[in-house]
């Protein structure tokens, strides 16, 4: 995640850097702040897509990482290459409930390029850093949620050895699992997007309240 951070790091600093310049010349022409607006959005946007295939190749990483881990260090890569369905189906439903969830937390980052790109820099910034906080706490989640998933399928299943029907090919209870986690993941992506909405109020109002 070096990367990733290094990049997110600068998109704050462009942020603040386009907030600082907006501040220091306010007698600028709307048209200029508008041109200069349009350019720092289509930089930041640049760098968000190069952060997001960077989060994408990390949340297939951590999304089969956590499955594996759950299931008692089952190889996942070895079972997909023997041709397991079941697991490949178990897979699949972890790498999508992971990005769906992250990818909650990214869509919070491009609200902020926008108002950046209207030329609204104190929302911008403001939406910036809520984003990138958001991410933060979108990337814990979608660990957190495919965890308690399976947690609470374990109770719920105590006849029922995952690792070793997942390992023999039971193709029902692979399907069955990669249904409950995109299932789930549309429930924790929009929790996920509450806490991005009340974090960016919460941020705005302290703006306000200070004057900037």
């Amino acid at each position: 995640m070096s990367n990733v951070s290094r990049a997110l790091a600068l998109i704050a600093i462009c942020a603040t850097a386009a907030f600082a310049a907006d501040i220091a010349v306010p007698s600028e022409p709307s048209h200029l702040k508008d041109i200069i607006g349009s350019l720092v959005g289509l930089i930041l946007g640049i760098i968000q897509f190069a952060v997001g295939l960077g989060i994408a190749a990390f949340a297939i990483t951590k999304g089969l990482q956590v499955v594996s881990k759950l299931l008692g260090g089952l190889d996942i890569w070895a079972e997909v290459a023997k041709k397991n369905i079941a697991v490949a189906l178990l897979a699949a439903g972890a790498v999508i409930s992971y990005t769906r969830v992250v990818g909650s937390g990214i869509d919070s980052m491009t609200k902020g390029l926008g108002s950046l790109a209207g030329g609204d820099w104190s929302a911008g910034v403001v939406g910036l850093i809520a984003g990138i906080v958001n991410l933060g706490v979108a990337i814990v989640v979608a660990s957190f949620a495919i965890t308690v998933t399976f947690k609470v399928m374990d109770k719920l299943t105590k006849g029922i050895d995952e690792k070793a029907e997942l390992s023999g090919g039971n193709i029902a209870i692979g399907a069955l699992y990669c249904g409950i986690l995109i299932g789930v993941s549309g429930l924790v992506a929009s929790g996920v997007g509450g806490i991005s909405i009340g974090l960016g109020n919460f941020l705005s109002a302290l703006a306000r309240a200070l004057g900037v």
